[in-house]
């Protein structure tokens, strides 16, 4: 999830997400107005299970494609509130957070949703979800903000990860061996050992706000956030090193697919001014600079078929082959 999040220029959206300023105010059944044009509208997230895809953005859009990417449709949303962040559990199971505190659920691939979730009161935008299950999942925010479901959604309970601060929670990712990571703000790291019971924060070199993490296997953890950083751990980030990205351009968003060039994995980093980061191998030691001729940010990467990136960002859905 990401971004400086967006609008015209992102700065306004940057400001929007980690800032607040954008809540609504009505607690209504308010349905997102379809439009033409909402493939073209700043769109904040996205998830992929296989050939399904969905993005999330601005107004409560939310779109979903069953051809890897390359035909869209808005989807009926009953919420008119900014989308911050999207997830899928499988080609049917999906769940989408937003301002307000605003939860949504889908059980038919994203082309219906169901209002789960609403607290205008706590003045605290959800930024991201996960889910284990289809039962147990998580869905954290600004200001600490951290809520637990047992029963897919239906239910939600609010409680603390930290007895001691209230950073702004920005994205959670799942180790291949369970380990969870909470990439947070003011350099802080939250690893959870457990399955989400208990975390602790790790000790990183950097003090800027991360907002996002790219866990791989054998303990290998990317984290990334303001100002180009890119930070690699190869113990489960008891310990880093920083890369060298050649950009002072806020990272939000990673993904891991398989390269072309090689047969073997390539790891992307993408975030505002359209910088692409393509990293052949996922070991952080020759990074490919690529940048947008648009300088549209970035917030969420997809992999598409023949070779293609599905981009979604400031400029809506696009496709890309680096």
């Amino acid at each position: 999830m990401l971004i400086c999040r967006k609008a015209g220029s992102l700065l306004v959206p940057a400001a929007a997400l980690f800032s607040l300023f954008l809540l609504s105010t009505s607690w209504a059944a308010e349905f997102a107005e379809p439009s033409p044009l909402a493939i073209h509208s700043l769109l904040l997230d996205g998830a992929q299970y296989q050939h399904r895809m969905i993005a999330v953005g601005e107004r409560g859009h939310v779109l979903y494609s069953d051809d890897q990417g390359h035909n869209w449709a808005q989807a009926r949303v009953p919420t008119r509130t900014l989308l911050t962040g999207v997830f899928m559990l499988d080609e049917t199971h999906a769940w989408a957070v937003g301002h307000d505190a605003t939860i949504l659920q889908s059980s038919d691939g994203g082309r219906q949703w169901q209002l789960r979730y609403r607290a205008p009161d706590k003045e605290s935008p959800l930024l991201d979800v996960w889910f284990k299950d289809q039962n147990r999942g998580f869905a954290i925010g600004a200001y600490g903000l951290f809520l637990e479901t047992s029963d897919g959604g239906t239910t939600w309970q609010q409680r603390w990860i930290s007895e001691t601060d209230d950073f702004h929670l920005n994205q959670i990712s799942s180790a291949p061996d369970g380990t969870l990571y909470i990439a947070a703000e003011s350099g802080v790291v939250y690893r959870s050992d457990d399955g989400g019971n208990n975390w602790g924060s790790l000790t990183t070199p950097y003090q800027g706000s991360f907002f996002g993490s790219l866990p791989l296997t054998s303990g290998q953890l990317f984290v990334f956030g303001l100002r180009g950083h890119l930070f690699r751990s190869d113990n489960r980030g008891d310990s880093w090193t920083g890369l060298a990205t050649g950009t002072t351009a806020m990272l939000t968003s990673a993904l891991r697919s398989s390269d072309p060039q090689t047969g073997g994995e390539r790891c992307l980093f993408a975030g505002l001014s359209g910088v692409l980061l393509v990293d052949q191998g996922c070991n952080g030691e020759a990074l490919q600079l690529i940048q947008r001729p648009d300088r549209s940010g970035i917030s969420a990467l997809l992999s598409s078929d023949n070779d293609e990136l599905v981009l979604i960002g400031e400029a809506g859905i696009t496709r890309f082959k680096p």
